[in-house]
């Protein structure tokens, strides 16, 4: 086994059992081609998308994309959430070791993330229920780390809140329905029609 650490992994071509990949001895600069397990395959090529961009940088769409497989079948290919394979990335040697310095200082644009994020938290509150939302569910609707969703929405009440206004904004009565049973503010503020459907839906539960 070719540790992350020393050696640098590129993904040439994909095969039915695997990857064909370029390693490259960081340290000698010698190269080899080899067909690498796919589930394999993905992690180094995440470990080496931590190195460039920094681990909460990654997402599950930009690692399906980079090893050449559909986003849907990321848990099939894995065997792990997305959450649980970050989880597990942090606790590799290869990631937990990286120097700050080797991390790009590119970022995505934040006002994009942060709305991609929002708009999979009320995706999530309208399919499980607005107070089932977790930060969890949440990263996995979007493909992204449980800890960039904190890093936008630092407590759950802050993402709540973010939710309930987007609900009142684009008129979701099965959320509000919820905010004003829980007394929130921002579903009491919301126009008077809306109120209404949402009241009937709580009335017809």
């Amino acid at each position: 086994m070719f540790d992350s650490v020393t050696y640098e992994y590129v993904l040439t071509r994909p095969t039915l059992r695997g990857n064909i990949t370029r390693i490259t001895n960081l340290n000698t600069r010698k190269t080899m081609t080899t067909e690498y397990p796919l589930k394999q395959t993905v992690r180094t090529i995440a470990i080496n998308l931590a190195r460039t961009d920094g681990l909460i940088n990654l997402t599950r769409v930009g690692l399906c994309a980079a090893a050449g497989i559909p986003d849907g079948s990321f848990r099939h290919v894995t065997g792990q959430t997305f959450n649980e394979f970050i989880d597990s990335l942090r606790r590799d040697p290869a990631v937990a070791n990286l120097p700050a310095q080797s991390v790009r200082k590119l970022r995505a644009n934040p006002e994009l993330r942060r709305e991609h994020i929002l708009e999979s938290a009320v995706q999530v509150a309208q399919s499980v229920g607005y107070r089932k939302v977790t930060r969890v569910l949440v990263a996995e609707r979007a493909g992204v780390s449980d800890t960039l969703v904190s890093r936008y929405f630092a407590t759950m009440n802050q993402l709540r809140q973010a939710i309930m206004r987007r609900a009142v904004v684009l008129e979701i009565p099965e959320i509000v329905a919820q905010g004003l049973a829980d007394g929130e503010t921002q579903a009491r503020k919301a126009p008077e029609a809306l109120k209404e459907k949402a009241v009937a839906l709580l009335k017809g539960a």
